[in-house]
């Protein structure tokens, strides 16, 4: 497997400076690398996704023509990736209200810090080996797989357990969500009786609700409120936004 990663910058020095730390850590971690590089949101909107599949993206803010906030748009909207781990690079700070919306992992702050970007590619690496790991079910005694990136949420349906699937599919097996809770990796989370939900699918959530990425609104009961935002504090920290 090649990791895709894209590089979006009108400044070459940055875009030169962030590849080489890309390919040195590839290199060092024995991992296969592809570093694609576009220095204006047009040119990254012609290649992706039809030319170009991105796994992380380096995302400048100030691009001219079209800025990063725009390019943002049009992946989490447009074409409707939101699988794709997007990194703001900026030498401003005062993005933080529009980024919100499109989800990003991370925000870097120019001059480039090499340590940081290491230790986001790291995380990522992490969390994209763990969604390849498969959760395993049995249904009417045939045994089945699933990655568990592609589970967007699992809803109980009285003695069945429904997996939401990121393709808009549904699988279904006999179970308890009480049950399954304490074997499913650390970013999966129990919002209400009914629901437990992957936190990397959530497009974004409010007091009492989560948009997750396919669109659909799950309600955040009231005595899980407190373990919902202490798992989203941990995984923020082990992998969410740095």
């Amino acid at each position: 497997m090649i990791y895709q990663i894209g590089i979006c910058d009108d400044e070459n020095s940055t875009c030169s400076e962030l590849e080489n730390i890309l390919i040195d850590y590839f290199k060092v971690s024995g991992l296969n690398v592809q570093v694609n590089v576009w220095n204006c949101a047009e040119d990254f909107m012609r290649d992706v996704p039809l030319k170009v599949k991105v796994d992380l993206l380096f995302l400048d803010i100030e691009l001219p023509n079209y800025n990063g906030i725009y390019v943002g748009e049009y992946i989490r909207n447009d074409i409707n990736n939101y699988a794709m781990h997007i990194i703001y690079v900026s030498s401003k700070t005062n993005y933080a209200m529009e980024l919100f919306k499109i989800h990003p992992y991370d925000f870097i702050i120019k001059p480039i810090d090499k340590e940081k970007v290491i230790k986001n590619v790291s995380k990522l690496l992490e969390l994209d080996e763990q969604d390849n790991n498969y959760f395993v079910y049995e249904y009417n005694r045939i045994k089945n797989k699933i990655h568990y990136g592609d589970i967007v949420y699992f809803e109980s349906d009285r003695k069945h357990i429904k997996i939401i699937c990121s393709d808009g599919t549904e699988r279904i097996f006999v179970g308890k969500l009480v049950e399954l809770i304490d074997k499913l990796p650390f970013n999966y989370v129990m919002v209400a009786q009914s629901f437990i939900i992957n936190v990397r699918h959530i497009r974004m959530f409010k007091k009492d609700s989560c948009i997750m990425d396919n669109g659909d609104c799950i309600n955040i009961g009231r005595k899980y409120k407190d373990a919902f935002n202490i798992k989203m504090i941990e995984y923020n920290k082990r992998g969410g936004n740095g």
